[in-house]
């Protein structure tokens, strides 16, 4: 631990939690282009979004938002300044006190997500976020570090809550020094791709067709530096270890890598193209493991787990060359 860690108090991990903040703003209400540029990096076709014949069809009079965009409508700019009439509140303050304590570096590891309803073009966000939980230092394959959780409840313009989450970070001392190979590297093993691509027609599944144990199609992802940059962009997530090698190294990674957002678009892009435009992603709860670097494939798979009623649960994944990327589980409605 540096000299300034050591002259630091000794760190009160409880009394950093427990306290809501808020709110954080919107920059702008929910826009058209927000949901284009979203949909363009995750490569995400549904028509419920943004085809207009579609929605005339189905009785929709505005474009939709992705669900997965829940988190986005509300970070900061690129010179990391929250939108005017935000709280002046730091909202991760635990994060500068856990560097000043000796653990600089932070990923996202999980998430746990509630979709109450899906936003339409014109609508405006905000939201409060609540520290619930620190852990006791713990080691992984980053470092030494603790895991943060934050309750996040995400609302429109009338106070209505659309999305609720639980979403839990690691602050870590990398393990690896800066400049060497990060010490997440794990050695990259040949990806079993699907013997052919799937190409999802978009039409609605039929609930009384699903059982359980059924597979999901599998679907091949180019992990490339465009997809990580154009995907941090698109979420507004201006930190430097998704676009700058060096920074990334730092904190123990082996390149620039994916961010959670990004993961979460992708992951709800597969599970809608899937199921269908008249799905509703209900619930959505993933954790992350191995980074998804340039270079890589993410193959995405799944199953069906329960069939209730007007709802599907989905149990799914996706794996690079270094193993699992991400896990999770999932709920639909039709």
């Amino acid at each position: 631990m540096n000299q300034a860690a050591t002259e630091q108090p000794e760190l009160d991990i409880q009394a950093l939690t427990g306290t809501r903040l808020g709110p954080y703003n919107s920059f702008n209400p929910v826009s058209r282009v927000q949901i284009w540029q979203w949909c363009s990096a995750m490569g995400d076709r549904n028509p419920l979004y943004l085809d207009e014949a579609y929605q005339e069809a189905a009785g929709i009079t505005a474009a939709v938002a992705p669900p997965a965009m829940m988190q986005m409508w509300t970070m900061r700019d690129v010179n990391m300044e929250y939108a005017p009439g935000s709280t002046t509140d730091a909202p991760y303050q635990i994060f500068d006190t856990l560097s000043e304590h000796g653990y600089p570096a932070n990923v996202a590891v999980s998430y746990d997500i509630t979709f109450h309803r899906y936003l339409n073009e014109g609508e405006r966000a905000h939201h409060y976020t609540t520290v619930v939980n620190i852990s006791e230092p713990k080691a992984t394959a980053l470092g030494e570090g603790h895991f943060v959780t934050e309750r996040v409840e995400y609302l429109d313009q009338n106070e209505q809550l659309f999305a609720e989450a639980l979403i839990t970070y690691l602050q870590y001392r990398p393990a690896a020094k800066p400049g060497q190979e990060g010490a997440s590297e794990q050695k990259p093993q040949a990806v079993d791709l699907p013997s052919q691509a799937w190409t999802p027609d978009f039409q609605d599944i039929s609930l009384s067709s699903l059982e359980r144990g059924q597979a999901l199609p599998e679907l091949a992802i180019p992990i490339t530096h465009k997809l990580i940059v154009s995907g941090a962009v698109a979420t507004q997530d201006f930190i430097d270890v998704h676009h700058n090698a060096p920074a990334a190294r730092a904190a123990a990674m082996p390149d620039i890598f994916m961010n959670i957002l990004t993961t979460s678009g992708l992951c709800a892009r597969y599970l809608s193209d899937w199921a269908g435009p008249a799905s509703r992603l209900k619930k959505l709860a993933f954790r992350l493991m191995a980074p998804n670097v340039p270079g890589d494939t993410m193959v995405m798979q799944g199953r069906v787990s329960a069939v209730d009623g007007n709802q599907v649960s989905v149990e799914f994944g996706g794996r690079n060359s270094r193993g699992f990327h991400v896990t999770g589980s999932a709920t639909l409605e039709r």
